[in-house]
């Protein structure tokens, strides 16, 4: 069994990495996140600097909120200057991440940039402590993560957002790139929905290369994952059925990425799609679902990804040349939710030529929200 992992995206991306518009045709998450996104808060992060050919991970970048009451976050967008592969980012109580002077030197602070094993950083860890506030789209420069009306993130007093940031240069120059982040809070009385997060990575990917890549004979492969959460609400809630809502959802892969679905699975195995994308690497693939979705009793979630294999050699799971299978959502049930994956079983191909895999749940991991009220 693989260690849980809670990540955007991870991210997160996310946590391939669609169009702009939320599931209902309203605007969503690409782009600017529309002309009604009232900027109450911004923070810039510190500048990496990227040489040609160049990547940056195990870099960690903090803002201290300094809040004193809660904030109800409804809104979030990140712009970022080129070579953002990837960033997942948390809220944490703003102790969590102090420095070690004798590690970091005396001048280290908690605010700005740091190697994230120097404070044993740990996205899943992160998760728990806070919670998931928001998982960039692979290499996406401008989006925007937008909740229906009256949901929020609730983030409480004394928080700082951490992220934990992947930067690759493929141009041919040297840069020098920031990320800045802009949030929408709204007043307490419009708080209606106190959102969690759930998180799933599908870690055991094993993605076959075609016969002929050279001349363009590539592989199709899909893998599918199925987590019943039936005995997590049962014994975290006390609820007999897992009942909930999901109000946004993103997916996360890389570049050899061109499907995913996340569904709702009932006990008959009849599904119920969430979200279903075919999408390119760089756009935006977080959709806000409004109305939200109710799992309709549904004890199971199933995430598929798919991928086109245009190499000569087997992806996994893992970062820089490998591939990814994640999706974070955001839901009213009260739970921050995380799985990672158990055992792979090929299953052949389907009738179009789609090498399909069933991949076990692993352990599945949940904490209760304790929110302000």
């Amino acid at each position: 069994m693989r260690p849980i992992a809670l990540s955007t995206i991870l991210g997160l991306l996310l946590f391939g990495c669609g169009d702009s518009s939320s599931v209902d045709g309203s605007a969503g998450s690409g782009g600017s996140g529309g002309n009604d996104f009232v900027v109450t808060m911004s923070h810039t992060y510190d500048a990496l600097p990227l040489e040609v050919g160049g990547e940056i991970s195990n870099v960690c970048q903090t803002w201290v909120l300094d809040n004193d009451e809660p904030l109800y976050v409804t809104k979030v967008r990140q712009i970022n200057e080129g070579g953002w592969h990837h960033s997942n980012w948390f809220f944490v109580p703003e102790w969590a991440y102090e420095p070690d002077p004798e590690v970091e030197g005396p001048d280290a602070t908690v605010d700005g940039s740091w190697k994230c094993s120097d404070r044993s950083f740990r996205e899943y860890l992160a998760a728990a402590a806070g919670g998931v506030f928001f998982a960039q789209s692979t290499q996406a420069l401008d989006e925007s993560q937008v909740f229906p009306d009256g949901a929020v993130l609730e983030i409480p007093p004394r928080s700082a957002i951490v992220g934990s940031v992947h930067l690759l240069n493929i141009s041919a120059a040297p840069m020098e790139s920031a990320l800045t982040m802009e949030v929408e809070t709204v007043p307490a009385d419009q708080a209606e929905i106190r959102l969690t997060p759930f998180s799933f990575s599908n870690t055991e990917l094993d993605i076959p290369p075609g016969p002929d890549p050279e001349n363009g004979q590539y592989q199709e492969s899909r893998f599918s994952m199925t987590c019943d959460l039936t005995e997590t609400f049962q014994k975290s809630l006390g609820m007999a059925t897992p009942d909930y809502n999901v109000y946004y959802v993103l997916a996360h892969y890389h570049e050899w990425g061109n499907y995913f679905n996340l569904s709702f699975t009932h006990e008959n195995g009849s599904r119920q799609t969430i979200l279903e994308l075919v999408n390119r690497v760089g756009e935006p693939i977080g959709r806000t679902i409004n109305p939200p979705m109710s799992n309709n009793g549904a004890p199971a979630l199933t995430v598929d990804c798919g991928y086109i294999n245009t190499t000569d050699e087997t992806l996994v799971y893992g970062l820089g040349g490998q591939e990814m299978c994640v999706f974070l959502a955001y839901t009213d049930s009260g739970l921050k939710v995380g799985s990672s994956a158990d055992e792979n079983h090929p299953m052949g191909e389907d009738e179009n030529g789609i090498l399909l895999n069933e991949t076990d749940c692993g352990p599945i991991t949940a904490f209760k929200a304790d929110f302000a009220d």
